[in-house]
Order: C-alpha cells, then sequence, then structure tokens
C-alpha cells in the first residue's frame, strides 16, 4: 500500500562538487515525469527514465538533477561573437549615434556564453544512476509511510460500514416481516374501492401480497455487501489497497446501496443507507491518493 504523495531529496559528493537529487510526486492517472537535469546530462535522461518507471506505475513526478560545484560546467564567454560584435559595434557607431558597447549589453545577446564542453555525462553515469537507485527507494519508503497514515481512517470507515450493514440487517427483517401485512391490506382496499371486495380468494390475496413484499426484499443486497466489506478488510490487513483497485470496489459497495436504497419502506433504513454513502465517498476520496 503505497500513497501517491511523496517528497525525497539526497546528495552525493563527487570528486570535484556533488549531485543533489530531488523528487516530489502527486496523484494522477497515469505516469507523468518532469525531469530536469543540466544539459551535460542529456545523454543520461533515457536511462533515467527507465530507472523511475521501474519504480512507479503512475503518479506526477517531478525528478530534479543538479550537479553543484563542478569546475567542467563553469560558463564560457562566447569571445568570437565578443569580437564580432564589437567590430561591428565601432564601424558603425559613428553614423548610428550608437552608445560606447558595455558588458551588459553584450551579455544580453543570445549565444554570449557557451554551454561548457564536457564528458561529464560519461564521467558521471555511473554515480548518477546509483543515486536515482537510492532516491527511488527513499521515495517509495517515504510513500509507505503516507500510506501508513491512512490506514486508521480506511479501518474506521470500514467500522462504520459494518455496523451500518447491521442496522441495514436489523431493518431489513423487520421490513420484510410487516411487508406482507401492508400488501395485504392495501390490496384488500383496493378491491373494496372497487367494489371487487370478496371476489377473490384469502389464498390468493395472500400470495400477491408475498410477491410485492418479496420484490422489496434487500437481505440479497446486504449479503453481497457483507462480502464486499470482508473482501476490503482482507486488502488492508494485507497491506494490498490499491487507488484503482479500490475504485472499483466503491463502484461495487454503491451499486448494493443504491438497490438497497430504492427498496427501502422505512425511514431508518433510508437514513443509514444515507449514512453509508457519505462513508463510502470519503473512502473513495482518499483512496484516488494510493498508487
Amino acid at each position: 500500500m503505497k500513497s501517491m504523495t511523496a517528497f525525497a531529496e539526497i546528495v552525493r559528493p563527487l570528486e570535484a562538487g556533488q549531485l543533489r537529487l530531488a523528487l516530489r510526486s502527486v496523484n494522477a492517472k497515469s505516469l507523468d515525469l518532469s525531469l530536469r537535469l543540466p544539459p551535460a546530462l542529456f545523454p543520461l535522461e533515457a536511462g533515467i527514465r527507465s530507472q523511475v518507471r521501474e519504480a512507479a506505475q503512475r503518479g506526477k513526478l517531478d525528478l530534479t538533477i543538479e550537479v553543484q560545484d563542478e569546475p567542467s560546467l563553469e560558463p564560457r564567454m562566447n569571445r568570437a561573437l565578443l569580437r564580432a560584435v564589437a567590430k561591428t559595434w565601432g564601424e558603425d557607431a559613428e553614423w548610428l549615434n550608437l552608445p560606447p558597447l558595455t558588458a551588459e549589453a553584450f551579455f544580453r545577446l543570445p549565444g554570449a556564453f557557451q554551454s561548457p564542453a564536457s564528458d561529464l555525462g560519461e564521467r558521471l553515469e555511473a554515480p548518477v544512476r546509483e543515486a536515482v537507485s537510492t532516491l527511488l527507494s527513499l521515495w517509495n519508503e517515504g510513500r509507505t509511510k503516507e500510506a501508513e497514515r491512512l490506514r486508521p481512517f480506511f479501518e474506521e470507515g470500514l467500522a462504520r460500514l459494518k455496523a451500518l450493514r447491521e442496522r441495514l440487517r436489523a431493518e431489513a427483517e423487520a421490513q420484510a416481516a410487516e411487508l406482507p401485512g401492508l400488501y395485504l391490506q392495501r390490496l384488500e382496499q383496493i378491491l373494496e374501492d372497487a367494489r371487487l371486495g370478496g371476489h377473490l380468494p384469502e389464498e390468493r390475496l395472500l400470495a400477491e401480497a408475498g410477491v410485492l413484499a418479496e420484490r422489496q426484499d434487500v437481505r440479497e443486497e446486504l449479503t453481497r455487501l457483507a462480502a464486499h466489506l470482508d473482501d476490503f478488510s482482507e486488502r488492508l490487513v494485507k497491506g494490498r489497497l490499491e487507488g484503482k483497485a479500490v475504485d472499483v470496489w466503491c463502484q461495487e459497495v454503491l451499486r448494493e446501496l443504491n438497490t438497497t436504497g430504492s427498496k427501502c419502506k422505512r425511514i431508518d433504513m433510508t437514513r443509514a443507507v444515507m449514512e453509508a454513502k457519505g462513508v463510502l465517498d470519503q473512502i473513495r476520496e482518499q483512496s484516488a491518493n494510493l498508487e
């Protein structure tokens, strides 16, 4: 059981300078990796992305890799460009009435600084891959810890749903006992109003009342609901709650609650169904943050 929200950061010393890696993630339906690294490490990008895909199934991930205090990364001034600009500036300054060329004006030009020519990517491939592996391990540990913080919430939600299911079961038993009599009275009243009282035998009326009551019986739905709750409990104990799986589970539970609600004839049943739907929405919302 892992959360999609986590943060990890490490610093690794180099022969000259140091590596700094930071990874943060939030919930997303698919894997969306944003990777920021210095141009000298661009050749390593494909390998880094492959490492991340092996450790994460989904989520919006922001991975930053910095090489700090590395002499070979110091930018170089574009001297050829400076000479060309200075020459052209000097030749045309008089007739264009240009002010003297300043360092500030030159440094604003695109290409005033050149990227350093460096074999840094080749030299740092092994340290970077090892650091990324360590970072992903720390990140996964953080996700596991964050998910464990949600465990009490899921346990409480499951306990509330089980208690509400027991309330519904008791109400369903009472409803099943009283509905045949209520429907029998209703049928007799309809026949009396239609001046057909006594035209149907008592056995036929009892049978019709029983059929109508059977259609409103929710005990089968409550049996399936109990099975769903047991399944959630087992997954929670084993730490196998996954966001997509819990979402499907919530759909199945909601289907049983909707069917039960449509057959309710007692106000306490309706209230219990509404409360259970509220608890289910809370579980669905929190589980969306699980991988």
